[in-house]
């Protein structure tokens, strides 16, 4: 009840969102900037290196803490949630430690199945980059549950500037070592901030503990096995395409991959976050159907204009920006766009099921997920050309993605009729919009269509912002 009164009391739902949402702009927004810079002073290697460190790291980051620290948001009492914290601290901290003794004694083994010889620092890098994914994940969850999301903001701005700061300088250095120890700075920075909200544990006897992970054991159970199919359909395609095609052509599509996600990581995750913690305050209520309904509606408003203008531009800008040895990963993003719009949508209203508690269900969904983008990656693989890999991966992931929107929707009791009420209006727009930047972009090109794409996706969302106002997202 203390929550609920604080949420209708405190920030409103597009308060936070943009404070969340500001502050990783800041942080991710510098790493963005530098982009162009770390493109010339590493090789595609070496980005395929770091691609292979970070898919890697993700693929364990959804299981280190056993996803206990999903139900952080849940109890009412807050010994129970602190129990919970407590206890997903632990897990994460030993399952970090334990991955660092495997891939020691199996590094041989593991070099061999990545297809490249792994430097000596790797392993290290991994426990410690495992072990700030592990922190960040149970005290964000904390810091959510006790509405600090100011501290929150300080967390993504600090590791962005970490990171940013820490690639650039250790560049001194040969090879991809400046790339991971920079990302690994970067996850370092943002760890403080958390550490200091965490509360004392005096009183949590290991029977306490105990009984938690027992009365939440269906998130043991199905939740960290749905997690783990999921970053697997998500994570395992990299380790794939690097072992067969090579850490050049994986670090075309891996830099591809990170800008054209960056969206994702700067708005949808952080309005993700908002919407936890207001669905989980609303979720006995009829409410969950319209925040739900309204959330999708302004993503899609918000992601149509940068993905669309993406989709359109993609092949032409990329080289400009990022030097003429980019060219390749300009039309792998051209091709994850649409996926990656449907995706824009979804990620932040996966919590629903978590919300919901259809652990169940989310199970059997991520395993046939990862079958359904597997099967589609071995298939590209098949073909022995790095395009048709791409091509079916991108199919896969937006089959997937629209799928998982449905799950959704059906999770809230939310309705699509509601839902394309709101969005037509700005999709009719946008669409025009797109089709003028196509027609400009058969004529111009360089530094004039890169101004010019800047300058319609800013109308885009200007207008998108209108409409997020009349959506009563405040």
């Amino acid at each position: 009840m203390i929550r609920i009164k604080s949420l209708l009391a405190g920030s409103t739902f597009l308060r936070s969102a943009a404070l969340l949402a500001g502050s990783t702009v800041l942080g991710q927004g510098l790493v963005l900037l530098i982009q162009p810079l770390l493109t010339r002073l590493y090789r595609p290697e070496d980005f395929g290196l770091l691609a292979l460190y970070t898919s890697i790291l993700s693929l364990l980051a959804v299981v280190v803490n056993l996803r206990y620290e999903q139900a952080i948001q849940l109890p009412k009492e807050e010994v129970e949630a602190r129990s919970l914290l407590a206890l997903s601290l632990l897990i994460g901290i030993v399952i970090s430690l334990l991955v660092g003794g495997i891939f020691w004694f199996l590094r041989d083994t593991f070099a061999k199945w990545f297809g490249i010889t792994l430097p000596g620092f790797f392993i290290l890098l991994l426990v410690l980059g495992l072990i700030c994914v592990a922190i960040m994940q149970a005290g964000s969850m904390w810091a959510l549950r006790m509405a600090q999301f100011r501290a929150l903001a300080q967390t993504k701005l600090q590791q962005g500037i970490w990171q940013a700061v820490g690639q650039v300088a250790l560049a001194v250095f040969k090879g991809p070592t400046g790339l991971l120890l920079g990302d690994v700075l970067g996850r370092l920075g943002g760890v403080q901030v958390l550490l200091r909200l965490l509360p004392g544990f005096v009183g949590l006897s290991i029977q306490t503990l105990w009984n938690t992970a027992r009365r939440y054991q269906s998130f043991l159970f199905f939740g960290a096995g749905a997690a783990l199919f999921t970053a697997a359909s998500f994570h395992l395609p990299f380790i794939l395409l690097t072992a067969h095609f090579g850490t050049a052509a994986m670090g075309q599509f891996s830099l591809s991959y990170r800008i054209t996600t960056i969206p994702v990581t700067l708005v949808a995750q952080s309005i993700g976050q908002v919407f936890f913690f207001r669905a989980a305050a609303v979720r006995a209520s009829t409410n969950l159907a319209k925040l739900t309904e309204q959330t999708a509606a302004a993503l899609f408003m918000l992601g149509l204009p940068i993905f669309g203008s993406l989709f359109v531009v993609a092949p032409q800008v990329f080289p400009q920006i990022f030097g003429n040895n980019w060219a390749e990963a300009g039309i792998y993003a051209q091709l994850l766009a649409p996926y990656l719009l449907l995706s824009f949508v979804a990620q932040p209203l996966s919590h629903l099921l978590t919300v919901r508690e259809w652990q169940k269900m989310l199970f059997v969904f991520t395993a046939f997920e990862l079958l359904l983008r597997l099967g589609a990656i071995f298939w590209g693989v098949s073909t022995q050309q790095m395009y048709w890999a791409v091509v079916l991966f991108s199919t896969s992931s937006a089959l997937i993605a629209a799928l998982s929107l449905m799950l959704f929707f059906r999770a809230a009791g939310a309705r699509w009729v509601v839902f394309w009420s709101r969005v037509a209006p700005i999709t009719v727009a946008n669409s025009l919009l797109l089709l003028l930047l196509w027609f400009a972009s058969q004529h111009i090109s360089g530094w004039n269509l890169l101004a010019l794409t800047v300058l319609s996706t800013g109308t885009a969302l200007l207008c998108t912002g209108m409409g997020w106002r009349q959506e009563g997202l405040r």
